[in-house]
């Protein structure tokens, strides 16, 4: 014999939750997760001591000065939280961010073409910063 009883799991979606648990607990606020990947503030450039090229200790920072480096990052190209630019010497640089309260990015040089999201290369080909050759030979990988 059949249950009756109502398990108010939202008919119609096989028994798939309709809201989170967050949204059910919190329903008009943003969740935690939201809140800390939300900026109201603009991407600020902050080199990173650790791509100094002198310092010997992770991957080197072509960017020569603060202001080139805002620049990048502001006209870069995003994928998640990365931001990917080339500079006028024509080195790829990833922008990562730093999780801090000013919204800070720092950058260095993306050291294996293989690491560059192929939407970034088709969309930094379509904005003319690459030949269509440049992009093939990121694309497989190769400098």
């Amino acid at each position: 014999m059949a249950s009756t009883e109502s398990t108010d799991l939202g008919h119609g979606t096989n028994g798939a939750p309709q809201t989170t648990i967050e949204e059910q607990i919190y329903p008009n606020e943003q969740s935690s997760v939201e809140k800390d990947n939300t900026h109201t503030l603009p991407p600020k450039y902050k080199p990173s001591p650790k791509h100094v090229p002198e310092h010997g200790w992770g991957t080197d920072n072509p960017i020569k000065t603060v202001s080139e480096g805002q620049h990048l990052l502001d006209t870069g190209i995003h994928d998640g939280k990365q931001i990917y630019n080339i500079t006028k010497e024509g080195k790829i640089v990833k922008f990562q961010p730093d999780n801090t309260p000013e919204n800070g990015y720092h950058s260095y040089e993306v050291s294996k073409p293989r690491d560059i999201p192929t939407s970034v290369l088709k969309q930094m080909l379509e904005k003319g910063l690459i030949s269509r050759t440049e992009y093939n030979r990121l694309r497989k990988g190769k400098r």
